[in-house]
């Protein structure tokens, strides 16, 4: 009987191998990446694999808004809310800053939804363009003033957006 003869190869210095699972689950990925089938992430429609910036709109796109001065002592504010997202009513908050320091402005709202959110329960919110008229205090200076205006909305596709905080100079 002849002895059986084996030949090994030695590994290089410096060069490694792959385990032949690491390699299965790879050629996997792939192929579930270039078939678009990956798996949803539960309740956002979207893919594992997907990029959240091709997802969800920036902030701003996805929630426009707009002054107006509709008669004296009133700031008509005037969003527009693209389809699939909404804005929080109770996360409004409207400040002016003056010489005189920071006031609270009092707002009124047009009548809201209520909604049953996966984030804060159960709230009113805004699905459509609205509205927001702010009351100035009366005997205000001529001196420009700072509209601090706060807010926060989600995508009905799973993501909240962090709340917004804007300041506007006004020559009133």
């Amino acid at each position: 009987m002849k002895p059986m003869h084996t030949t090994v190869r030695r590994r290089q210095p410096g060069r490694r191998t792959l385990p032949a699972w690491h390699l299965l689950l790879w050629l996997c990925l792939c192929t579930t990446a270039g078939t678009g089938q990956a798996q949803s992430l539960p309740g956002t429609g979207r893919s594992l694999l997907s990029s959240p910036s091709q997802a969800f709109l920036a902030v701003d796109d996805a929630f426009r808004w707009y002054t107006s001065l509709p008669r004296q002592g009133i700031i008509g504010l005037h969003w527009q809310i693209v389809d699939g997202h909404y804005l929080y009513k109770d996360k409004f908050a409207f400040r002016l800053r003056t010489n005189a320091g920071e006031q609270a402005l009092t707002a009124e709202f047009p009548p809201a939804s209520p909604h049953e959110d996966e984030f804060f329960g159960a709230v009113d919110v805004y699905f459509t363009d609205m509205s927001v008229l702010l009351t100035l205090p009366a005997g205000l200076s001529s001196d420009p003033v700072t509209l601090i205006i706060e807010y926060q909305g989600c995508a009905q596709a799973g993501l909240c957006y962090t709340p917004q905080r804007r300041e506007m100079t006004l020559e009133l």
